[in-house]
């Protein structure tokens, strides 16, 4: 489901999950697309999305870019970061079904970038940056994975 102020990504959220992300879960040996940077680990949660690397590929679009990882649990709604910005939870976790079986087989939680001028205690700016986090479902403990692949988009 594609929400306002997000571009729809040309990778169906099944093939986010079951193409990428459970395969580097489980350890299997295939290359991940060019596309994706790999082990962003923590930098992904501390760093303006600006700072981040950003391949570019022609499967993807305009402004738009993915990152595995693993989700520090220090950052559990991805606020508090080391900057004078944070990613603040916008849409909570949404269920990824697969189209075959119709079992849900991940989720997606979505974020807004957001930060604060150094003097002000209380507001938080807008940008149009937005990140869609995917976690795989396990089905002894649901959405709890620390691998995540995360889609970033600036909507300028």
């Amino acid at each position: 489901m594609v929400s306002e102020g997000e571009v729809r990504c040309r990778i169906s959220d099944e093939d986010i999950i079951e193409g990428y992300l459970r395969r580097k879960v489980n350890g299997e040996a295939t290359a991940n697309p060019r596309f994706i940077v790999d082990n962003m680990e923590e930098e992904l949660y501390t760093r303006e999305p600006w700072l981040l690397p950003q391949p570019t590929d022609p499967i993807l679009n305009p402004r738009e870019w993915f990152y595995l990882g693993k989700r520090n649990w220090k950052y559990l709604h991805a606020e508090g970061v080391h900057c004078e910005g944070a990613w603040i939870l916008i849409q909570g976790r949404t269920p990824i079904l697969s189209k075959e079986s119709g079992e849900v087989i991940g989720a997606t939680m979505r974020f807004r970038y957001c930060f604060r001028n150094k003097n002000d205690t209380t507001a938080m700016a807008h940008t149009s940056w937005f990140m869609r986090e995917y976690r795989l479902c396990d089905k002894t403990k649901p959405y709890n994975t620390r691998h995540v692949l995360c889609k970033i988009t600036c909507n300028l």
